[in-house]
């Protein structure tokens, strides 16, 4: 069991370094995953597994240094049956591409061809030729948000475990779908999200398939393999290119539904207008060019900036809270200065210097906010007219405990009531589950940064043409290939087999 785990926006000014992962090692990496009932005989060998969330692209030493020790380990666990690797399907690296995809050949160089590998993905990433070819099997989230990203895993590994004791290695199905979308556009709490990704249980069912998996490629990485996928695993290869052009053709006919809701998105000033009209308090406004939770630096002052230059959209006597700044070095001036003091600095930008400057002022240090630990990580400031938090870390402002956030995933501090704003502006896109809870109302702004949704406004040089919504003139999705499984002493499978149901 091993994996490195990361959504890179490779259109960030953030770099993702070693301290910015949570690492797990040996038997760290077996927590809480429970095979007794469903695979009594199985020995899972723990080896390393690296996560990190989002950010922008590792640092090449970092990612060097994380995938020299899981090779190594890897290779002192001997001869292994199977492999369980953890990957988003985004991860890039500085100056490299293709990240997941040259990981993975070193991984199978060591394993051998009969070794089955079994992958758990995030929806918004990619499966590349390349990667479909290599890996055996793969489970990718179904929602977004990602409130089924431990089950995703488990069931990752379950289909690992049936495989290996089957003997025999499946047959795949791939199919790129010319489309590429942010997450924004696809949520599945929603249509056509919901029907289009909610399909593949009742594809899954009627093809007898081992699992199916879809993904809309990752928007913010400048990678000629971004862009959406469907890959089907089956004991019957005819079956498993059926569901792949039944997921596939279904995807394609409702591309153009997939899009912002424009009725809650508009620039920032449009949000600051919404918020006078928005009968139920707080409206929550996503700075979605600073989405942290998909890899943007998360300390832009583009929104502050204009709120600040725009006092009148505001209306008279509005309160608003922006939440989740990072600025480690105020949240440490801040912790010096203690609660009731003031500071005069300058706050944000310190990182992001494109999309907005330092807005200085006074600070008036209302509280010093402990984050899981028990240490002061976070400080709430009241300045320029508008209360601010700080904090130290690129963690969204949302609860620990929100059902989107996996286990391993770094978070911040609990986030401070807001009950009593007009407007909370936050670093992220679509709200998660405990942010839908706290709001009265959403709003998206269209905010530029490392995770701009105005697709026009993204510069690439490798972008992959024709691509859906760039291009219009784009042919339907060719029919699914059937990818042969590598080989060695295993036999590939000849006939279906009864399997549970998903």
């Amino acid at each position: 069991m091993c994996g490195i785990s990361v959504e890179c926006s490779t259109l960030s000014s953030h770099v993702t370094e070693l301290d910015d992962f949570i690492i797990r090692r040996g038997d760290d990496v077996l927590a809480g995953i429970d095979t007794d009932d469903w695979a009594p005989g199985a020995e899972l060998v723990g080896t390393i597994v690296a996560t990190a969330g989002a950010g922008g692209p590792i640092r090449p030493q970092a990612f060097d240094d994380i995938e020299a020790e899981m090779l190594s380990r890897l290779r002192a666990a001997g001869h292994v049956d199977g492999v369980w690797i953890q990957f988003h399907g985004a991860m890039s690296v500085v100056g490299r591409t293709g990240a997941e995809e040259q990981l993975l050949r070193k991984v199978r160089e060591i394993t051998g061809p009969d070794a089955v590998i079994s992958g758990s993905f995030d929806t918004h990433g990619n499966m590349s030729r390349e990667l479909a070819g290599i890996i055996d099997l793969a489970a990718f989230h179904r929602h977004a948000p990602h409130i089924d990203a431990e089950i995703t895993r488990e069931r990752a590994l379950r289909n690992l475990v049936r495989v290996v004791e089957r003997g025999m290695k499946p047959h795949k199905a791939w199919i790129r779908v010319p489309i590429l979308l942010a997450g924004e556009a696809a949520m599945t709490s929603v249509d056509p999200g919901a029907t289009v990704f909610g399909a593949q249980r009742d594809v899954i069912q009627r093809y007898d398939l081992i699992d199916a998996a879809m993904c809309i490629g990752f928007l913010w990485a400048d990678e000629e393999r971004n862009s959406a996928a469907v890959f089907t695993t089956s004991w019957d290869a005819q079956g498993a290119a059926a569901a792949a052009e039944e997921l596939a053709t279904e995807f394609w006919r409702r591309r153009d539904e997939f899009h912002i809701d424009d009725r809650n998105s508009g620039t920032f000033e449009q949000a600051l207008a919404h918020v006078s009209g928005s009968r139920a308090k707080p409206l929550y406004i996503s700075d979605s060019g600073d989405n942290v939770t998909a890899g943007a630096s998360g300390d832009s002052t583009y929104a502050l900036s204009r709120m600040l230059s725009n006092p009148a959209l505001l209306g008279p006597g509005a309160q608003i809270l922006f939440a989740g700044l990072w600025d480690p070095g105020s949240v440490a001036a801040a912790i010096a200065a203690g609660e009731g003091e003031t500071i005069s600095r300058a706050i944000g930008a310190w990182n992001d210097t494109t999309h907005g400057a330092p807005v200085h002022g006074d600070w008036l240090i209302l509280r010093v906010i402990p984050g899981p630990s028990g240490d002061a990580e976070e400080a709430l400031l009241r300045g320029n007219g508008v209360d601010l938090t700080v904090r130290l870390s690129r963690t969204p402002f949302a609860h620990p405990n929100d059902p989107a956030f996996p286990s391993d995933m770094f978070v911040g501090p609990v986030p401070i009531e807001t009950a009593g704003y007009d407007a909370v502006v936050v670093k992220n896109g679509y709200l998660f589950p405990t942010q839908e809870t706290d709001a009265g109302g959403r709003f998206m702004a269209l905010t530029p940064g490392g995770t701009d949704l105005v697709i026009d406004r993204l510069n690439y040089s490798h972008r992959r043409r024709p691509l859906h919504p760039w291009e219009h003139d784009i042919d339907a999705p060719n029919s699914a290939e059937i990818i042969r499984p590598q080989l060695g002493d295993l036999a590939e499978a000849q006939a279906p087999m009864a399997h549970p149901a998903p």
